[in-house]
């Protein structure tokens, strides 16, 4: 069993899991613009009473966006410092993904399906990435992007000819600004958020294959621009 915690603030919801030999425990909340003030007094709470440092983790993993920017920074700068105390390295996952993830979780009759994984940007824009699922595999389809609603395509790749379409996520406040070919056809859970508890699957896989960070380099995706925020590494020492 590995032994992570996880941490996604990307959007409203405060999210957070741990996995050990006691198996998975998590709490979400959403909590919007609370996020700082009460990250680790949640954090006081998943633990019960037991210290980090006598739990052995092999990672921090925390959700690297894109969502909202704030939120980023305060799992990103979270993620570093107690990575950095534990001297473990970080893993970084997407948010979108992970949305997709909690929606397979939360609604385990979906059959394949191709999946319109989208966060609110609050520009009147929406921050969204393409999956194909066939029943046992999530496979992305192109990189996340930030469009506005009436932009969105659907990504060339597989046949999806026999499958569903899905939309999951608060982007879908802007279904009927989107196409047709989308607004018509998909079946949608805007409600649902990424909870920290369905980043475990993809963290395993890159611990796996050797895919970890130092804390140094952890840094958010914006999507947007390669705006303000640089790794530790990039600021370099401070005198």
């Amino acid at each position: 069993m590995n032994r992570l915690l996880a941490i996604d603030s990307a959007t409203d919801a405060l999210s957070l899991a741990l996995a050990d030999e006691r198996g998975c425990e998590s709490l979400h909340r959403v909590m919007p613009r609370q996020h700082q003030q009460l990250l680790f007094s949640l954090l006081d709470e998943l633990l019960h009473g037991r210290k980090l440092s006598e739990l052995n983790l092999q990672a921090i993993v925390y959700g690297r966006g894109p969502g909202s920017f704030t939120g980023l920074r305060i799992a990103v700068s979270a993620a570093q410092g107690l990575a950095f105390s534990l001297k473990i390295p970080v893993i970084g996952v997407s948010s979108l993904e992970t949305q997709v993830r909690t929606l397979l979780r939360t609604e385990p009759g979906v059959g394949p399906s191709r999946i319109l994984s989208c966060i609110d940007a609050r520009i009147g824009q929406v921050y969204g990435q393409w999956f194909d699922w066939d029943g046992s595999v999530l496979i992305s389809r192109g990189e996340a992007f930030v469009a506005v609603p009436e932009a969105i395509e659907q990504p060339n790749g597989a046949d999806t000819q026999h499958s569903s379409l899905l939309g999951v996520g608060s982007g879908l406040r802007f279904l009927e600004a989107m196409p047709e070919t989308i607004r018509g056809q998909a079946t949608c859970w805007p409600e649902v958020l990424p909870e920290a508890r369905d980043m475990f699957l993809t963290a395993a896989q890159a611990l796996e294959a050797g895919e970890v960070q130092d804390p140094m380099f952890a840094a958010p995706d914006y999507v947007q621009t390669r705006i303000g925020w640089k790794t530790l590494a990039e600021q370099g020492r401070v005198a």
